[in-house]
């Protein structure tokens, strides 16, 4: 018979794990709003011929960017200590007995992964995403300068 209380530690691990799925489901849903909008501002900027009223729309595109990767820096933040507090409690559940202890195969599987992906298992998910957002701030820049130069 199971033991209720690793019933209730597995039902808190599995909070964890859904809270830092959301996390990282809300970070992609604000990435693609702000890609929209960017977008969207874009195409009026361009339609509007660079025109000097189209100022503070480039100055909207660069605040949207630089919110877009304050943002995903912290739902980074929220995920990572989601997926810290899920890895502690599964270290709870083995030595419990509740689940196996997997670390050798574990081990393994993350080696041979290591190994396949040498250079990619470098780059951090987080700065992609945080890179894309400034970019989109840079962008807003170049249209601001740009308007500032055809006008």
């Amino acid at each position: 018979m199971a033991d209720p209380k690793d019933d209730a530690v597995m039902e808190f691990w599995k909070d964890h794990r859904e809270q830092l799925r959301q996390s990282e489901n809300q970070r992609a849903v604000l990435t693609n709003y702000v890609l929209l909008i960017a977008a969207a501002i874009s195409g009026f900027v361009v339609q509007q011929q660079f025109s000097l009223r189209t100022v503070p729309l480039s100055v909207l595109t660069m605040a949207i960017g630089l919110y877009g990767a304050v943002s995903a820096a912290k739902y980074h933040e929220r995920a990572d200590y989601h997926l810290s507090q899920a890895r502690a409690l599964t270290r709870a559940l083995v030595q419990s007995g509740a689940l196996p202890d997997a670390a050798p195969a574990l081990e393994n599987a993350r080696q041979a992964h290591y190994a396949k992906y040498p250079r990619l298992i470098r780059l951090r998910l987080n700065w992609l995403w945080i890179s894309l957002h400034l970019g989109i701030a840079v962008y807003g820049a170049v249209l601001l300068i740009i308007t500032c130069v055809v006008q």
